[in-house]
């Protein structure tokens, strides 16, 4: 795999996430959920980067969020799979009750499980990953959560205690880890008259430590993210180092414009310049473009206001999306066409993808239960039934 193709495929799965997610809405008072992946022919496993990462890909399993983001993501954009295999249980008020993740070889990966106190809010919280842990969670008078603490099975622990404002918004939080005691971390959070957060201050045993502030525009609308360092870039002999200075320096991270209907329409991005690190310099640019409040167009820039790709978007009369293109001028090979057929629902039954690899057909078969939700879904390759996604859905009523 060459060098150019990785980072594409790299852009390709971190940039698509936030595009055009189907909606999986599960119907009825759910009980439980088994949800997995099966491979129907063992020589087609999932899309990996490198062949030594595990299961969940090059990062591992990282979260319960990500992980269906990127399953759903590939599932339906494209004609490879990502690894998902968990279950879930719920109480009567839809709160979770039990997470499980597994691997497959069906080994638990990460265990979760939670108790509620008479308000609704978690009283403990038993956890299991490399090894198990305990949290216990303390409210005050006006339901706000001010300390958690966790034992591990070593007899380590941590604490997390928080502070609130007047009007009940943290404005202080602090983390200790008995293995690191020296090592306390300490947050402060500043907020202006209409509760918008404007500053993010941290502090480590040395004193202040990185921190964050945010400007809002006269709707509320956060225009600005600019990164506090407590250090500044001084030159040297030898070239450069960084230098701890009482009040650092502030840069510009993130900048965004919106359209009438508050959606972000341009976002600049800055990393420090490669010259003088003191100074922010634009690396990227990002525009977005609606069109019957869908969006139709979606441009990346680099720091020379150079196009590097862009996607385009096409839906049907029940805007469902029906035509994906992703373009790289520069590096044509790594071009993209997507187009969906759809049925009498939102999710799609066949996927004509094309890249630099052929065009692939992909067809999804799908069984329903009685309350409309999908239990089983079949990704057919140019013909080939490869994968089988499968969920039990036990419920109440």
């Amino acid at each position: 795999m060459t060098k150019k193709y990785i980072i594409v495929l790299l852009i390709l799965l971190v940039s698509s996430y936030s595009f055009s997610q189907q909606k999986d809405t599960i119907y009825g008072k759910v009980k439980s959920i088994r949800e997995q992946l099966s491979f129907l022919k063992e020589n087609h496993q999932n899309r990996k980067l490198f062949s030594t990462e595990g299961d969940y890909g090059h990062n591992g399993f990282m979260n319960a969020e990500y992980t269906f983001s990127r399953f759903h993501n590939w599932w339906y954009n494209t004609y490879w799979v990502h690894y998902i295999n968990y279950y879930k249980e719920f109480d009567q008020d839809n709160k979770v009750l039990k997470e499980i993740w597994f691997n497959k070889k069906q080994d638990t990966i990460r265990y979760n499980e939670y108790s509620y106190n008479q308000l609704g809010e978690i009283n403990t919280h038993k956890y299991n990953s490399y090894q198990e842990s305990n949290s216990s969670y303390t409210y005050d008078e006006n339901n706000n959560l001010i300390l958690i603490k966790t034992i591990s099975a070593d007899s380590s622990y941590s604490t997390q205690k928080y502070k609130y404002n007047n009007d009940n918004l943290v404005s202080e939080y602090e983390y200790y880890n008995s293995d690191y005691p020296k090592e306390i971390r300490r947050t402060e959070k500043y907020y202006d008259s209409v509760g918008n957060l404007i500053e993010i201050r941290n502090f480590d045993e040395h004193g202040t430590d990185y921190g964050t502030l945010y400007n809002y525009d006269d709707k509320n609308r956060k225009i600005k993210t600019i990164n506090h360092s407590p250090f500044i870039w001084v030159k040297t002999k030898k070239g450069s180092r960084q230098k701890r200075t009482e009040k650092g320096s502030d840069m510009i991270s993130r900048e965004f414009v919106y359209d009438e209907k508050d959606r972000i329409i341009e976002k600049y991005s800055y990393n420090p310049d490669f010259k003088d690190n003191n100074i922010p310099a634009l690396y990227k640019k990002e525009i977005s473009i609606y069109d019957n409040n869908l969006l139709s167009e979606f441009y990346y820039y680099d720091g020379n206001d150079s196009i590097t790709s862009f996607k385009k978007y096409e839906y049907d009369e029940n805007q469902r999306k029906v035509k994906e293109t992703f373009t790289f001028p520069k590096y044509p090979d790594n071009n993209q066409n997507s187009v969906f057929s759809y049925d009498s629902h939102e999710f799609p039954i066949e996927l004509i993808y094309t890249d630099e690899r052929g065009t692939h057909k992909v067809e999804f078969e799908y069984i329903f239960d009685d309350k409309n939700n999908w239990i089983k879904q079949t990704k057919i390759i140019n013909g080939e039934r490869l994968f089988e996604w499968t969920r039990k859905i036990e419920y109440f009523e």
